[in-house]
Formats: structure tokens, sequence, C-alpha cells
């Protein structure tokens, strides 16, 4: 499937107006380069170059040309469980996002691999048992060696 160019522009335009939004709230430290500098720049090029994209897409439907506003139908997007794998991975880090800092990051991990594994067709148990394997691996991989702190939910000072 290739989306329409208009679409992509637009994207990526609004993806760098994002970047350049949040890069505002980054340290600005004396005499030294900003960390918000590096992020302002690669935004606004995702502003310049998705607008440019979308631009040429509009011109060039204006002109006569066959430009689609939607993509194509396939095959595979008849299917309501392929869909839902495409969308429930997006979906996932919204929801990661949203609720780890309240229920905390295992927890959250668990069921997103959880419901995963079961998108792509795993037998529950299966399912359930490489979700906690994975995400207590991977927890305890960014606590322990990498000392990234993870959002602990309600459970302050566990693993949770």
């Amino acid at each position: 499937m290739r989306l329409p160019d208009i679409w992509t522009g637009l994207g990526f335009a609004v993806l760098g107006i994002f970047v350049v939004l949040q890069a505002q709230g980054f340290p600005e430290p004396a005499g030294a380069a900003s960390p918000r500098l590096f992020p302002r720049i690669i935004g606004c090029g995702f502003v310049l170059f998705g607008l440019l994209i979308a631009g040429r897409s509009l011109a060039a439907r204006m002109q006569g040309a066959e430009v689609r506003l939607l993509p194509p139908v396939e095959d595979w997007m008849r299917s309501p469980k392929r869909l839902a794998r495409i969308v429930f991975v997006p979906l996932s880090v919204v929801l990661y996002g949203l609720l780890a800092p309240m229920l905390g990051s295992l927890p959250v991990s668990v069921v997103l691999v959880f419901v995963t594994a079961l998108l792509w067709d795993e037998r529950p148990i299966a399912a359930a048992v490489v979700a906690v394997a994975v995400c207590l691996v991977v927890t305890l991989f960014f606590i322990e060696v990498m000392r990234v702190p993870l959002p602990t939910g309600p459970f302050p000072g566990s693993l949770f």
C-alpha cells in the first residue's frame, strides 16, 4: 500500500511541528549548544519537505494529473485481523505512554505484548508466558543495565 503524497507530506509536516513544539521544553544551557537545536532543525526539515511533498501533489492535481486522495483498497486491507495488527502497533505506543505512568511500566507492557501475541495467532497460554518473560527481561535490562527509571505506577520502589 502506498499512501497518496498529499497525506504523506502533511503527516511529515505535522510530525515536524510536533517535534519543534516538544523541543521548546528542552533545557537551554548558557554558553553551550542547546539540546533543543538538533530537534528543531530536524522538525523544521520535516515541516519544509512535508509541505513541499503535499504542495507538489496538490499542484499536479490542479494541473489535471490523476492524483488520488485515498489509497486504493488492496486485498489484505479487507481482512479485519490484518488491519487490527497494523492499527494496534501505533495504538500500543500511545496506550503505553498514557497508561504506564498511572499503572506502571511492567503491567502495561505485559498486557500490550499479550494482546499483540494474540493478534498474531499465538495460543493464549503461550502468549501469556512470552509476554511476562519478555517484559520482565526488558524491564530488568532497562532498570539494571541501562539505569533508565521506568514508571512504577502505584507501586513505587518495586519492579512494577
